[in-house]
């Protein structure tokens, strides 16, 4: 009876550690560079920072996401939260990614659209260094008080490292649209 009792608790054990591990979203950086897998010291980590915008009552987490690295697309940049680079001057394209919650029809569409519009994407330049970490901040600006995604007018990026120092200055990544 004993090893009977035990042999539950561990099978329940181990089924509530299997559940609770399927439910756990394991973001690995993407891996934006060409050639055989190196080791994290030898590559710049680039992470997206998070927003979390509020409603009436609906909550939405917004993020940076990363469009492409010196002209190679992200593949499915949706499913990223960062990437890595090879030490060395880049251009990252990054793009303002706001949480659609449970919208169905057009919505993805025109998200997927508005991705490539310059004034809530852009492109990054800055000197990587190996076994650093880098974070894109972006600022968001709407043209009403409401501050939902249909009056987002732009939005200006900036890169800061771990220390948060700016390398790439909220100048630098200020939208700046072009004269008709």
């Amino acid at each position: 009876m004993y090893n009977l009792k035990n042999t539950v608790r561990i099978l329940l054990l181990v089924c509530g550690s299997v559940t609770v591990a399927g439910c756990v979203d394991i973001a690995l950086p993407y891996k934006a560079y060409l050639g055989e897998v190196r080791q994290d010291l030898q590559l710049s980590t680039l992470a997206g920072s998070s927003y979390q915008r509020v409603d009436m009552i609906n909550r939405y987490v917004d993020n940076v996401r990363f469009m492409s690295v010196d002209d190679i697309a992200i593949q499915n940049s949706q499913q990223y939260h960062s990437i890595q680079i090879t030490p060395g001057y880049h251009e990252v394209r990054v793009y303002f990614s706001w949480d659609l919650g449970s919208r169905r029809g057009l919505a993805p569409a025109m998200v997927d659209y508005a991705r490539t519009r310059d004034h809530i994407s852009r492109t990054l330049s800055f000197n990587a260094r190996a076994g650093e970490s880098y974070t894109v901040n972006a600022q968001p600006f709407f043209s009403s008080p409401s501050r939902n995604i249909t009056t987002l007018s732009h939005v200006d990026f900036w890169v800061v490292d771990a220390n948060g120092t700016e390398i790439v200055t909220p100048e630098q990544g200020r939208y700046s649209p072009i004269p008709n």
